[in-house]
């Protein structure tokens, strides 16, 4: 299977300083480099470097951990170069993101099940940042992402050829075993007293009836499931036969694709099943891994793509490092100068 990390490519490596801690107060603070007139300040190169060791920390520990983020951290500065590059096309290009903002600051607000905008800005200034800096974060994200994807990957083709020919080189790596991926919403009763459970048991079929009555099944499962998959609409995701409790997974194959269960009484709730995908053992045809096999076509395509176009923005801008600072992204002559003391 692609790696994930590959999946996310270059982009990803660029945005990773947007998903770290907001710029703080105004402070003079140093400046190791220069992307046209926008300063790249000390304090946010060393916030993308804890950022990227928080990252690979989920997959890595011990030496692994030491190993990869050395790896990766000698293109810290550059992907900031990078990505103020990005930010700066988009603003050439005209692409305005303050829709999507709304939109996406909407979305979060729901995720944390909280009742206004208001409440989410005192919950991210709780956490000690600026909301309008967590704004603007989340902002360059978006025009980062939109102008890669109009200036790269809409140029990017994947043809039924490549499609039919990677499928017929890497039909190992699509073997699967049997198994379900769902969506549940748990009405919890942990630590519940016994007079509290037929409360919860009304609010379970009230749910239910809503489900059953055409309601958005996500959205039900945001608003009142106490499980951790309630942030992702519910998705539990895929469970081979045999990993799941018996009592769930009688329920869980007996389901048609989009069918939903009747409660199920757990140890750990009241609980509803939706079944999104059912799949047998062995390989699956074509036409079912079809998309997955253009996505990975895709990235592969992008990431040299996106360099070569990070390239061209790097030509037409003036970038200055101050020595001792490397960026990777720069041409080799370009490095050795800004070596120089």
């Amino acid at each position: 299977m692609l790696n994930k990390r590959a999946v996310r490519l270059m982009a990803s490596a660029i945005l990773v300083a947007l998903c770290a801690l907001p710029i703080a107060a105004v402070v003079v603070e140093e400046i190791i480099a220069r992307v046209n007139d926008h300063p790249v300040i000390l304090s946010e190169y060393k916030r993308s470097l804890e950022a990227l060791r928080q990252d690979l920390s989920q997959e890595a520990k011990g030496l692994d951990l030491e190993a990869r983020y050395n790896e990766k951290a000698k293109d810290a500065l550059r992907d900031l170069i990078d990505q103020q590059l990005l930010v700066q096309q988009a603003a050439e290009l005209g692409i305005n993101a303050d829709a999507e903002v709304v939109k996406r600051l909407d979305a979060i607000r729901t995720q944390m099940k909280l009742p206004s905008m208001e409440a989410l800005e005192q919950a991210v200034e709780q956490q000690g940042m600026n909301y309008e800096d967590f704004k603007q974060n989340l902002r360059d994200n978006i025009v980062t992402q939109q102008v890669i994807n109009r200036e790269v990957g809409s140029r990017i083709q994947v043809t039924p050829q490549e499609i039919s020919a990677y499928y017929e080189q890497h039909k190992k790596e699509f073997e699967r075993p049997e198994g379900v991926r769902i969506q549940e919403i748990l009405i919890s009763t942990d630590d519940k007293k016994p007079e509290e459970i037929p409360e919860l048991q009304k609010k379970a079929e009230s749910v239910l009836a809503q489900v059953r009555a055409n309601g958005n099944f996500a959205e039900l499962a945001k608003e009142n499931s106490d499980d951790p998959s309630a942030a992702n609409g519910g998705d539990a995701g895929f469970f081979e036969r045999g990993n799941m409790a018996p009592e769930i997974e009688a329920v869980a194959y007996t389901l048609k694709k989009n069918e939903v269960s009747d409660i199920i009484r757990t140890k750990y709730g009241f609980l509803i099943l939706k079944l999104l995908e059912h799949t047998q053992a062995g390989i699956p045809p074509l036409a079912e891994v079809e998309n997955s096999i253009h996505e990975r076509i895709y990235y592969q395509k992008i990431q040299p793509a996106l360099r070569e176009y990070l390239t061209k923005l790097r030509q037409e801008s003036y970038i200055t490092i101050k020595p001792g600072y490397v960026d990777t992204g720069a041409a080799p002559t370009e490095q050795a100068s800004a070596q120089k003391p």
